[in-house]
């Protein structure tokens, strides 16, 4: 039989959002003892097996349920077609644990300068897999960055017009001047990502967001658009703004960053 966790581990290594079910208790007459798994991924696929009928169907649903949740569940089920709502008669009860596996977020920063050396390493710390992209061979050094192991020496600008969207992804505008930031911007701005940020002074962003608008990007595609980057926590070195957009973005994923904006905390790192 197929070994059930080292598939997970070559799911969330191939990228690939699933869902590890186990069953952890039963009593009563029930298909599968205790132990028994299964692995259901994002398209409904299944590997193993709860036993089938209408509970391998429902528990079938609600893991689907916790991949587009990210939170796992402990289900319990009545196997009982009047006390239990599931079309079967064994009459025993089973327990079943429910853990999303999803794959890590990722994180790609444009620009490899001060507040990306501090900023990438951080991120990596806490889970995120970092990409750099720069087209200065000065700066995308291994050696100022041996920590990470994406460093893409590349046509910035390029690089963002073929990245697809992904709703896993955070974006960080860190390049070298307001004409890269704006160029690279374009090509972003209307797909689909978890999160953009972009460090700027107000004049800055204001002129882009002026420019980009004559060239015809609608004003709602702004709206996903987080700038200045990074909380207000009032930090002025890259190692504090760093911090300061870190926090941000952990409060994106974390689903936070209204309690923020209502605060008046959110976005003030500008350059």
């Amino acid at each position: 039989m197929e070994d059930l966790f080292q598939k997970m581990f070559e799911l969330k290594r191939t990228g690939k959002s699933a869902a590890f079910l186990i069953i952890t208790k039963t009593q009563g007459s029930a298909p599968r003892r205790p132990g028994a798994k299964m692995i259901v991924l994002k398209d409904g696929t299944t590997i193993g097996t709860m036993g089938g009928g209408d509970l391998e169907k429902k528990a079938i649903e609600i893991a689907l349920e916790t991949i587009r949740e990210g939170k796992p569940r402990v289900v319990s089920f009545t196997l009982d077609i009047e006390k239990g709502n599931l079309d079967m008669m064994c009459g025993g009860e089973v327990e079943v644990y429910i853990e999303p596996v999803l794959p890590e977020e990722k994180l790609i920063i444009f620009g490899a300068g001060h507040i990306t050396r501090c900023l990438a390493p951080l991120m990596k710390t806490v889970g995120f897999n970092v990409s750099i992209v720069d087209d200065s061979p000065e700066f995308l050094r291994r050696e100022i960055f041996p920590e990470i192991e994406d460093l893409v020496l590349t046509n910035m600008e390029q690089y963002a017009r073929d990245l697809p969207s992904d709703e896993r992804i955070y974006i960080v505008l860190l390049s070298r001047g307001f004409s890269r930031d704006k160029e690279i911007l374009n090509q972003l701005i209307q797909k689909d990502f978890k999160y953009i940020g972009m460090i700027g002074s107000m004049r800055k962003i204001r002129t882009i967001k002026e420019d980009l608008k004559k060239e015809g990007i609608p004003e709602e595609a702004f709206q996903k658009l987080k700038t200045p980057v990074g909380l207000d926590i009032g930090g002025e070195t890259p190692e504090e703004i760093a911090i300061s957009i870190a926090a941000e973005i952990i409060a994106v994923k974390k689903g936070k960053i209204e309690a923020f904006e209502r605060k008046g905390v959110q976005n003030h790192v500008t350059t």
